[in-house]
């Protein structure tokens, strides 16, 4: 049995890294109830918690690609 522990560190990175893209789409996006609640969001332009909830819930892609490219 051959044991490759460079890919498997990289895995487990891997997969550590999409647990918490995971955790930040369920836990980070803004309803918009809390942007209006939220006095953070009152100087921002139209659309920019649609923004937000994008760039949040495309860290699972942004990780895809930064691992892509560190490889």
């Amino acid at each position: 049995m051959s044991v490759n522990l460079e890919y498997q560190v990289a895995e487990l990175f891997r997969a550590r890294m999409e647990d918490f893209a995971k955790w930040c789409a369920e836990n980070w996006t803004v309803t918009p109830e809390q942007a209006l609640q939220d006095n953070v969001f009152d100087s921002k332009p139209a659309g920019y918690r649609e923004g937000y909830n994008a760039a949040i819930e495309g860290l699972s892609g942004a990780i895809d690609c930064f691992l892509e490219e560190s490889r």
